[in-house]
């Protein structure tokens, strides 16, 4: 869609916070790198703990181990988890 402006940072991290008022845990923002503040990585829905960091789409840093835990309350996290490089 080059024939539109980029959605605007605030709207999305607006977007961002609908969902997780809604319930949903692993919401982020993922096409204004840099512009979007936490709202680019994922979170432990039970302590709160980095699990992926992002800048836009790219991964920046896993921490996710390969059984799908919270490397701090090994809370399972869904999805599939290889070991971080």
């Amino acid at each position: 869609m080059e024939n539109r402006p980029p959605t605007d940072a605030d709207l999305l991290k607006r977007a961002w916070e609908i969902g997780k008022e809604a319930g949903l845990h692993y919401v982020y923002s993922g096409n204004r790198p840099g512009e979007v503040g936490i709202t680019e990585n994922t979170y432990c829905p039970s302590c709160g703990k980095l699990l992926v960091e992002r800048l836009g789409y790219r991964v920046l840093q896993n921490f996710v181990g390969p059984g799908g835990q919270c490397p701090s309350c090994h809370t399972a996290i869904p999805g599939r988890w290889k070991s971080p490089s």
